[in-house]
């Protein structure tokens, strides 16, 4: 099961980078990668970004101090545009039914994605959407699907016709439904809101999707994603 916390091991290891890269007041080339690498892993994250920041600042104090280096504030100022770059870059938008946009975007989603795609949605009846599933399959990415065991009886239902076609399908076992309606692309890419995944939902239904790259979220529902297929193994 993947977990996106970020531990005491993990922080230990920040500082460590931290510590390193500070030595001669400046931020090279691989250390700005090392950075990176760990760095990404709380963007998102205002608490543990809030960690980070503090630390940057008492290490780069403690320079000063020591050695009378004024030049380790290049350093602070380099740390925290690395701390907060990925925070620009995050985007989201949404989509509105009736009409054809919500459709458009899923199988859009599908078609992006390159390795992974977990989907968690109450029914799936579209065969739009299903042609886009076969070949994001027949590309190599990697799907999984959560279904309600209910609505995977109904006429229309496409979940046994998926399964059959190699796609790893599980089903809720539980008396109540599995309503929730989203998607996780590569993940790095959450789909989420009202849209069932059928052609009511484009051509009668008022509904809607978000889609963001908020890493915070994006993790939220990972971890729900894992979560529940773990369960229903």
């Amino acid at each position: 099961m993947l977990t996106f916390r970020y531990g005491l091991f993990e922080m230990f290891e920040l500082e460590v980078c931290m510590k390193e890269s500070i030595e001669d007041f400046a931020l090279s080339r691989s250390e700005k990668k090392n950075l990176k690498n760990h760095l990404s892993q709380i963007a998102g994250n205002a608490i543990e970004q809030a960690k980070a920041r503090k630390l940057a600042f008492k290490l780069t104090q403690e320079a000063i101090n020591e050695f009378g280096q004024i030049t380790a504030l290049d350093w602070l100022q380099g740390f925290i545009k690395l701390l907060y770059t990925n925070e620009n870059k995050t985007r989201a938008s949404a989509f509105f039914s009736p009409g054809n946009d919500c459709l458009h975007r899923i199988r859009q989603l599908i078609s992006e994605s390159r390795k992974a795609l977990d989907i968690c949605v109450f029914t799936i009846t579209d065969n739009r959407i299903v042609r886009r599933l076969e070949e994001a399959q027949a590309r190599g990415v990697k799907i999984r699907i959560i279904s309600d065991n209910d609505k995977s009886l109904d006429s229309g239902s496409d979940l046994t016709y998926l399964s059959k076609s190699g796609i790893d399908c599980r089903l809720d076992r539980t008396d109540a439904h599995m309503h929730h309606k989203f998607a996780i692309s590569d993940q790095d890419l959450l789909l989420t809101g009202s849209y069932n995944w059928t052609r009511a939902a484009a051509a009668e239904n008022d509904e809607n999707i978000v889609i963001t790259n908020n890493p915070q979220l994006v993790r939220s529902f990972i971890e729900k994603f894992e979560k529940m297929w773990s369960q229903l193994d």
